[in-house]
């Protein structure tokens, strides 16, 4: 009789502490799968930016490719325009007016010298930044 009580609490150690192995593992791997999906299954930052400017008016448009399914809540949450490093224009957005490319303009000085930098970030994940160079544009 001393041999199998013996025996069974070592196999009772044996379960208890695979199980709680197991339990524990399994808590990670949910917390990891819930906080990494969201961000990585649907959010991107956008595609393309693509920038003009027309001199007679004096706007720079900024045309951006960022497809989204649901504009309202995964959208291009900002657009920053800087020259020689100093913001110029700055907007944040609630939403983005289509599902795939659109644009927006706006109305800024831009010297033939200047640089223009323009980065649009996503409400969810990521950023993309252009540049547009005035000393290469032809007049």
């Amino acid at each position: 009789m001393m041999i199998a009580e013996k025996r069974d609490r070592r196999n009772q150690r044996r379960r208890s502490g695979l199980r709680g192995d197991a339990v524990v593992a399994c808590v990670l791997m949910t917390i990891l799968l819930l906080t990494l999906l969201p961000v990585s299954g649907g959010a991107h930052p956008p595609q393309d930016v693509v920038l003009s400017y027309d001199q007679a008016r004096h706007t720079l448009e900024v045309r951006i490719t960022h497809p989204s399914k649901d504009p309202a809540t995964h959208y291009v949450k900002k657009i920053e325009v800087k020259r020689a490093d100093k913001t110029i224009a700055a907007t944040e957005y609630q939403s983005q007016p289509g599902q795939t490319t659109f644009a927006y303009v706006y109305p800024v000085e831009i010297g033939a010298g200047d640089v223009i930098e323009v980065t649009a970030t996503c409400s969810v994940f990521g950023s993309k930044t252009e540049k547009l160079d005035m000393r290469k544009t032809a007049r």
